[in-house]
């Protein structure tokens, strides 16, 4: 599958990447399944979140494809604003995806007022 360069972060994507909130309309086997298949065909960007499902969809990834970890670039979001409840949120993601790392780690719904300080901070922790 074709991959591109992702912005400046030296990363390479496939063209076509997954997304995980879908996952939490299906069994695990249909999502290990087609995880794999993404994989085997030369996919390599998976994103979810850990509000899609209360963390269902990232654990239907790990419990599929941990064992490929270095295959794909992982990226999940959070919604917290704070130190504390950010780190809490990246150690949740780790458990329930079984990795030690994910590639990228967004902040989910940036926009309005908090803006300028989620940016701001965002940049201070990263």
């Amino acid at each position: 599958m074709e991959k591109r360069k992702f912005g400046k972060t030296g990363l390479e994507t496939s063209i076509i990447g997954f997304g995980g909130f879908h996952l939490l309309e299906i069994h695990l086997k249909e999502a290990h399944y087609l995880l794999k298949r993404y994989l085997d065909m030369g996919g390599n960007y998976i994103e979810t979140a850990e509000n899609y499902g209360e963390g269902h969809s990232e654990e239907k990834i790990g419990r599929s494809i941990s064992k490929r970890r270095n295959e794909y670039i992982l990226a999940t979001k959070t919604a917290s604003r704070d130190k504390s409840s950010y780190l809490k949120s990246l150690e949740g993601s780790l458990r329930r995806l079984k990795t030690d790392y994910v590639d990228l780690h967004i902040i989910h719904g940036m926009g309005g007022k908090e803006s300028s300080y989620d940016t701001w901070y965002w940049r201070k922790i990263s």
